[in-house]
């Protein structure tokens, strides 16, 4: 099992590269005199997160002095609320209204901000695909070091889906050089979107002739979502389509794995790594661990820990 380590980023995840090329394209525009407002009248950034996607957007953004908005749940950890305070945002809570339609709240208020206005500063290809071309670096790293390995090359890539552009980013970056390896999309039980999304699509002869379908094939998740691993409970995979696509073009499949797995992921991560890795960034390697009787023994596979511990997590 090869492990990358991204828990060094800036603000401790793999998101702010995401973010940096938003971020980029905005502030270059705005220096080229082509962006629709002056420096001193900038409009709000808007992102939906509670976790590590929040806090990497808020510190880019506290970064060039750009106000940021971000949607959070109702009950968001008070930790990362005030954190995200001290970074000068504008924390809004967002209850799931009676009137709302399904799925996510923090998204429903983060579309309409959006519409009113608000620069979509957030890790969902579908609100702003720059988040993408960022995310692909990632990919490009392991593909290098893929190249230069000693046989067997990399046979499977396992990684944490929440949204999604992660692993639809990553997918790209690695595939893009010719290395080619499965792509497993991770799940936990408590909120598995992409599995009933990958399920529905089959029998459309593509993933982007399934787009045409999507309320067909993405709904949102019916229950309230919960895992140990909090950060990648999306009621909905908004990048399902470049995922799915991606999983057909390298013979991969979505995981779902067992809230037992998750967090025997985060003990397996702490006890075998120095890496002090949240249970999000860890449960990539829960997908291994669901999927482990269905890899050989002589397989090379990669999961990137993604994200940094910000607190003591409830025990195990």
């Amino acid at each position: 099992m090869w492990v990358k380590d991204e828990t060094h980023g800036v603000a401790g995840s793999q998101k702010s590269r995401h973010l940096f090329t938003e971020l980029l394209h905005l502030v270059t525009a705005e220096r080229l005199g082509l962006a629709p407002w002056k420096r001193n009248a900038r409009p709000s950034l808007a992102i939906a997160s509670c976790g590590n996607a929040a806090f990497a957007a808020s510190t880019l953004a506290r970064a060039v002095d750009w106000p940021i908005t971000v949607f959070v749940p109702e009950h968001a950890d008070a930790a990362l609320v005030q954190r995200l305070r001290d970074l000068h945002a504008d924390v809004v809570h967002c209850p799931r209204l009676p009137a709302d339609p399904a799925g996510d709240p923090c998204v429903h208020r983060f579309r309409e901000a959006t519409a009113s206005g608000a620069i979509p500063f957030g890790v969902q290809g579908p609100e702003n695909a720059w988040c993408l071309d960022g995310g692909r670096t990632i990919g490009w790293e392991m593909a290098y070091v893929a190249e230069h390995m000693e046989p067997p090359l990399i046979a499977r890539l396992f990684v944490q889906v929440g949204g999604g552009a992660f692993a639809a980013s990553l997918a790209e970056g690695f595939h893009a050089s010719g290395t080619r390896a499965a792509l497993h999309a991770v799940q936990a039980e408590g909120c598995a979107p992409l599995a009933r999304a990958w399920q529905a699509s089959a029998k459309y002869q593509t993933a982007l002739a399934a787009a045409a379908h999507w309320d067909e094939c993405m709904t949102p998740w019916a229950d309230t979502p919960q895992s140990f691993a909090d950060g990648i409970l999306d009621d909905e995979t908004y990048d399902w389509v470049s995922v799915c696509r991606a999983m057909r073009a390298s013979g991969g499949s979505p995981v779902v794995a067992s809230e037992r797995h998750v967090r025997e992921a985060y003990v397996l991560a702490h006890r075998t790594t120095d890496i002090d890795v949240s249970p999000t960034g860890a449960s990539g390697l829960a997908g291994l661990l669901a999927a482990r009787n269905h890899v050989s023994n002589d397989e090379r596979v990669a999961i990137v820990l993604s994200g940094i511990r910000r607190e003591t997590p409830k025990p195990v």
